[in-house]
């Protein structure tokens, strides 16, 4: 939504820099009382770009590590969306294995190269997981060495198709 802004308040900068050229005595041009006032509008138009610019990207990042959404499908609860999800049944705590379901997505399916790979919001490291026979949904065993925020990338041929993010919790 950001870069939309951002985008219109650009077209809006240039159509003032057209039209300066093309008509610099034009009614509009004489609604700003001085010159410096017209220069004014376009470098603050300029840095409301920038700002716009800057907030899309901030926000896209703190994105990737919000919880992903769930959903229930046939009286189970999933986490993800129609793109990659993993079913949800209970908890995951850290250092035990997690038996689920893992759907992927319509690319993943008899594709040559799919792996799982593991990040962490901290500085927790797993080494990817390779899907040997991918299918649409598949049994799967998760282990997580720490605890906290772990986003899951479903790579399809070396390019990312979806990312769902599980919460680890502590062991007690």
């Amino acid at each position: 939504m950001f870069l939309y802004i951002a985008f219109a308040l650009l077209l809006l900068n240039g159509g003032f820099m057209i039209l300066k050229m093309l008509a610099p005595y034009s009614e509009m041009m004489n609604s700003f009382k001085t010159v410096n006032g017209f220069w004014k509008a376009q470098i603050a138009c300029l840095a409301l770009v920038l700002l716009f610019v800057f907030l899309h990207f901030s926000g896209e990042n703190q994105a990737k590590w919000h919880t992903s959404p769930d959903f229930v499908s046939e009286g189970d609860l999933f986490l993800g969306d129609e793109s990659g999800s993993v079913k949800y049944n209970s908890f995951i705590y850290e250092k035990e294995n997690y038996n689920t379901t893992l759907t992927l997505p319509y690319e993943a399916v008899d594709a040559d190269k799919v792996r799982l790979v593991f990040s962490h919001k901290g500085k927790a490291k797993r080494e990817p997981l390779a899907l040997a026979r991918p299918e649409k949904e598949q049994p799967i065993e998760l282990w997580f060495p720490e605890s906290g925020q772990w986003r899951v990338d479903i790579e399809v041929n070396g390019s990312v198709y979806s990312s769902i993010v599980l919460p680890v919790k502590e062991n007690n």
